[in-house]
């Protein structure tokens, strides 16, 4: 049986579909599973040991200039048209993964129902259409959309996924390894109103080594989150690395080797839950019940709006909220009764 996968973007949303991958090769262990994603993502997806092929787009890219793309385009269609499909999976559920869902043969598309999905205009180019529960856990949301097609009910699948990395990688993260108790920080998003203010980071990290002796592996991926885990490790001088900039595979199979990872709502955290490795994460302006990785072992911390905003997935104002107050003026004392350690 030949799958097909589209998912084109985020991050985040990308790597909380993986369990997709894993049902599919639980049902079909023998199915060529192959995934639609946007170049910059194809790392992750190349690094997993059962996607038979990752065909990679730039609509990103095109889009802003779709005269100059033309050639790129043309090209792209050809590719996407080259094999034929027995399932097609569009777990994108907008316009632009419509557009992809429509240049490929397959004997049948599925996705979800006009109602459910982000951008209705999707619906148009399924064949099978299912609905979905916004209310639960976006991974398992994506999940249900396949379940639903082969008429069976949700159940617990194994979410730990070994990604692929060279020996030499392997050597260098055993090199890296210090103390008997490890814990990653990943205190970056690409939402500033997803952070944590460094003053508390640090408040929190000194209640964390009063209570147990660890080694911090701090983690940045931008110049201004690179400056703040260099501050960070400057208040932990003996018992801290500010890690290198790591290819995502590389910092998967690094997080496996820690005994807690504290985070925000980031692809941090998403990454994390490919591991067996248990998280608390800080939640403010997305919903901790809908983004929190379901398992037990992941326990997360939700703040609240001050100016009386609800949501049942993101806040409204996540992009525009000048001060991020859910948990940019939430009280250290608050979180620190939070930092009850993961256990398995």
């Amino acid at each position: 049986m030949k799958i097909l996968l589209v998912k084109t973007s985020s991050l985040g949303d990308i790597i909380q579909t993986l369990p997709v991958v894993s049902f599919l090769k639980e049902k079909y262990p023998e199915a060529e599973i192959d995934w639609v994603v946007e170049k910059p993502f194809r790392e992750l997806l190349e690094a997993h040991p059962d996607i038979h092929t990752v065909i990679p787009i730039e609509m990103r890219t095109w889009r802003k200039n779709l005269t100059k793309h033309r050639s790129a385009i043309r090209s792209a269609i050809k590719a996407l048209r080259c094999k034929n499909y027995d399932l097609l999976f569009d777990l994108q559920g907008n316009i632009k993964s419509a557009l992809i869902t429509k240049c490929i043969r397959a004997k049948e598309k599925v996705g979800t129902t006009f109602r459910s999905a982000p951008e209705w205009p999707n619906a148009l180019a399924l064949t099978r259409r299912y609905p979905l529960n916004k209310k639960d856990p976006i991974s398992l949301q994506y999940l249900s959309i396949v379940q639903q097609h082969f008429s069976l009910k949700p159940h617990p699948i194994n979410t730990s996924l070994p990604l692929i990395i060279t020996q030499k990688e392997s050597a260098w993260i055993l090199s890296e390894l210090k103390g008997n108790h490890r814990t990653m920080i990943c205190p970056g998003s690409n939402w500033e109103n997803k952070k944590l203010s460094l003053p508390t980071w640090i408040e929190l990290l000194k209640e964390l080594s009063r209570r147990k002796e660890t080694h911090f592996y701090l983690v940045w991926g931008s110049p201004k989150e690179e400056q703040e885990a260099l501050a960070l490790h400057a208040q932990f001088p003996s018992h801290s690395t500010v890690l290198l900039k790591m290819s995502l595979p590389l910092w998967q199979n690094f997080m496996s080797h820690m005994d807690a990872i504290y985070t925000v709502d980031s692809s941090a955290l998403h990454l994390a839950a490919t591991t067996s490795v248990p998280t608390l994460s800080f939640f403010g302006p997305s919903n901790a019940s809908v983004y929190k990785p379901p398992q037990n072992i992941h326990k997360a911390f939700q703040g609240t709006c001050p100016y009386g905003k609800t949501f049942t997935k993101r806040c409204p104002a996540l992009r525009t909220c000048t001060t991020g107050a859910c948990l940019k003026e939430v009280c250290p004392k608050r979180l620190l009764n939070s930092l009850t350690e993961p256990s398995e």
